[in-house]
């Protein structure tokens, strides 16, 4: 039968004027030979690039030459890790823990189990005591006893040597002895710790408080939800500060692509908690920080150990800051705010000034006493008006806890100030601290008006 092409072709010939039909017929034919070749020239192109996947060599299209690859270096499931997983998936036991690190970097890199839950025996030698006894606190209930349920940042600097570093010079890092040192701390049930300290002040041992197990995908610890844990609440609400503010309102309007476009924090649109307190990275928490907590103490410019920080120190650390926010800022801004924030301060200063004036006022005249029913494991001070860093509200009279609750109420001022978030730096901060000065002044009327009355009632006794 001859080819359908060929005829259109020769009746072509015979006929100047094809008709359409005809001219039809030979774009079809061409399409028909072309797909023909096309699919057998396919077809030939993906035979020549097929080759084994464990093949060492490849065979060339033009010549029969073969070439050496070199050998890939894989870094599986170590033995060690293999056992673990079997172990876990059998039983199942935190499968899902298994499947975070089956798909994490540590995975990717051959850093298996055993990497960081057996610790060498030197290893224990260089902890601290205060980590070994936290480490002592949830044993282990593994079948092989060289297992730690807990990794310790200390482990995590066997390898993070610069990020450990930088943590330990962090307020992070001494969290737990703070937390040991709090006066809050005695009139909690110790059974009760657990629940509501150690799940955030542990993050002195631990880096799985922002980097979670077993991913430790950085990306999860840049995102302000991290921080949320530790940093929220009435006392201390650092998340709620800022995800309110301005920066914070626009990290929500973009939050679905949120650290997905770039690993990088600059790529973002709008800062997150990391952008100013970890530039590039740096896991010293204290970066930028000036301002301590305002207590009783009077202390408002504190490093991580509660010393005082100087003016020099404090000019650098202002410079730094300052540095951050000229990324996204004009300089001249930036420093506005931060001066205005400045001026904030001081002022909280002056009304703290004015409370504990009050305070020590009324212990001067012994006017204070220790109310009824007093904690006896509470050790007894010289005088009623005790300030501390962390102080309870256990063991105090009205008007001391009246100026522990300014205290606070200043320190939601300031911070309020600092994260540019004018709803808690006045009606949440500033018209609270006003309010609470206002229940003291009330208080110590109070107070002398009874002390007056028992004066005279002793004068007619008489």
């Amino acid at each position: 039968m001859p080819h359908p092409l060929r005829s259109c072709i020769a009746r072509h010939n015979n006929d100047q004027k094809p008709s359409l039909f005809t001219v039809g017929v030979i774009f079809a034919g061409l399409f028909t030979l072309t797909g023909c070749s096309t699919q057998k020239e396919t077809t030939i192109t993906h035979q020549k690039a097929i080759v084994p996947s464990r093949a060492e060599t490849v065979t060339l299209a033009k010549s029969e030459e073969t070439v050496p690859l070199p050998k890939k270096e894989e870094k599986g499931i170590t033995e060690e890790s293999l056992k673990c997983i079997t172990c876990h998936e059998q039983r199942r036991l935190t499968h899902g823990w298994v499947a975070d690190w089956e798909g994490s970097k540590h995975a990717r890199k051959g850093v298996g189990c055993e990497a960081c839950h057996i610790g060498s025996i030197t290893e224990l030698a260089t902890t601290e005591i205060t980590e070994l006894e936290y480490l002592g606190m949830q044993e282990s209930n593994c079948e092989d006893k060289r297992v730690r349920r807990h990794v310790t940042a200390n482990m995590c600097g066997t390898c993070h040597k610069k990020e450990h570093q930088e943590f330990m010079k962090s307020r992070h890092s001494v969290s737990w002895e703070r937390m040991l040192e709090s006066g809050k701390l005695a009139s909690i049930p110790k059974g009760a710790w657990s629940e509501r300290c150690e799940q955030c002040h542990n993050i002195q041992f631990k880096c799985d408080s922002c980097h979670t197990r077993h991913t430790f995908n950085t990306l999860e610890a840049k995102t302000p939800e991290a921080c949320r844990t530790c940093h929220m609440g009435s006392d201390n609400p650092h998340y709620e500060m800022y995800i309110s503010s301005k920066h914070g309102s626009v990290y929500m309007a973009s939050q679905s692509g949120i650290l997905k476009e770039s690993q990088a924090v600059s790529a973002l649109r709008s800062p997150v908690c990391v952008t100013c307190h970890m530039p590039q990275g740096n896991h010293d928490l204290s970066f930028g920080l000036t301002n301590g907590p305002v207590t009783g103490s009077g202390l408002s410019y504190i490093d991580r150990n509660g010393a005082a920080i100087d003016e020099v120190e404090r000019a650098k650390k202002r410079a730094d800051m300052l540095s951050v926010c000229n990324i996204c800022h004009s300089l001249s801004f930036a420093k506005k705010t931060l001066l205005d924030a400045d001026d904030v301060h001081k002022n909280i200063e002056a009304v703290i000034k004015e409370a504990r004036d009050i305070v020590s006022g009324l212990e001067r005249e012994d006017l204070l006493s220790r109310p009824m029913g007093k904690t006896t494991s509470m050790p007894l001070s010289g005088h009623a008006f005790v300030l501390e860093a962390l102080p309870s509200y256990a063991n105090k009279s009205r008007i001391e806890r009246l100026f522990i609750k300014l205290t606070q109420s200043a320190a939601v001022t300031w911070k309020g100030a600092y994260h540019g978030n004018p709803g808690y730096t006045h009606l949440y901060g500033w018209a609270k601290l006003q309010e609470d000065l206002s229940d003291m002044k009330e208080e110590v009327k109070k107070i002398r008006e009874e002390a007056e009355l028992q004066r005279r009632m002793k004068m007619k006794l008489r």
